[in-house]
């Protein structure tokens, strides 16, 4: 009966996290994820109503030897489908808003273009040999490459996580094993683009030193921000930008999860006197995963 309890709420405590990780309790909406979720709603319109824009900024494997900036930084904008456009911003949107929060907006925007760029450069290096006439476009290259990131800082505290009561799974290899249920559930995506946002997104993980030089310094940041700011204090109430001044980038990392997760502990204090008198585990598990 204690199996089952036990079961019930752990599952109460995964639908918990998934509510927490979608819109985070006591949290502003941040700036950039909230900005870049209606753009992409509105060029999406545009494309299917007013002018197609999709025809200029979708990446073709011939984009890098044509030159066509666009094309190579634009290209996440460009949605196919009501249903591309819907299933990309409820993944893309909690990824952005824990980055956007930690590292700042302005950085966090030109990560962004970072990711789209050095992703589309292997892209359309193996595509014009082994796929020429396939393009892509969409926003699920940034949901991968945010995925295989904090796939690594998360297994750095969390090697592994509980899939069952009974059963554990490697952190670091989680955002391989949705790669593959996306490939397989969604036979029409692009496993190549997928697989390139993700070795870019691990990357950056293993690395963020490097890829921050690759960013402009804080203080270019902060002057930006200062002539921008007339537009930043526009920015309605209830989204949080986040100011250069404001974010700690060195920080330790703070865990996707939401509350705390008790372990074992490495020896028992108390040694009770029988087998039978010995006190059950009263932890808070969680799995992840139903």
């Amino acid at each position: 009966m204690s199996g089952v309890t036990s079961t019930i709420r752990n599952k109460t405590h995964f639908r918990m996290n998934i509510r927490n990780f979608l819109v985070p309790a006591g949290k502003p909406f941040s700036g950039l994820a909230s900005g870049l979720s209606i753009f992409l709603t509105f060029l999406y319109l545009i494309n299917v109503f007013v002018y197609p824009i999709n025809d200029h900024i979708i990446l073709k494997p011939d984009s890098l030897y044509t030159f066509d900036l666009n094309r190579i930084s634009l290209y996440p904008l460009a949605h196919l489908s009501i249903f591309h456009l819907f299933f990309n911003v409820i993944s893309i949107y909690p990824m952005i808003s824990m980055f956007e929060e930690s590292h700042g907006t302005l950085y966090t925007g030109v990560i962004l273009n970072l990711l789209a760029v050095f992703s589309a450069i292997p892209y359309c290096i193996i595509g014009s040999v082994f796929f020429p006439n396939v393009e892509v476009g969409g926003a699920s290259g940034w949901f991968f490459s945010f995925l295989g990131y904090f796939g690594v800082k998360e297994s750095r505290i969390r090697p592994s996580a509980m899939v069952t009561t009974n059963r554990s799974f490697p952190t670091i290899y989680f955002p391989l094993a949705l790669l593959a249920i996306t490939a397989f559930l969604v036979p029409g995506s692009s496993l190549p683009g997928h697989s390139i946002g993700l070795a870019i997104g691990y990357f950056m993980g293993f690395k963020e030193n490097v890829v921050a030089k690759l960013v402009p310094s804080s203080n270019i940041l902060k002057k930006i921000e200062t002539f921008a700011d007339p537009l930043i204090n526009k920015i309605p109430f209830g989204i949080k930008y986040y100011r250069e001044v404001e974010v700690n980038r060195s920080s330790e990392y703070n865990s996707i999860y939401i509350g705390s997760e008790s372990t074992l502990p490495l020896h028992s204090t108390t040694q009770p006197a029988q087998p039978s008198q010995a006190t059950p585990f009263q932890g808070n598990g969680r799995v992840l995963g139903a």
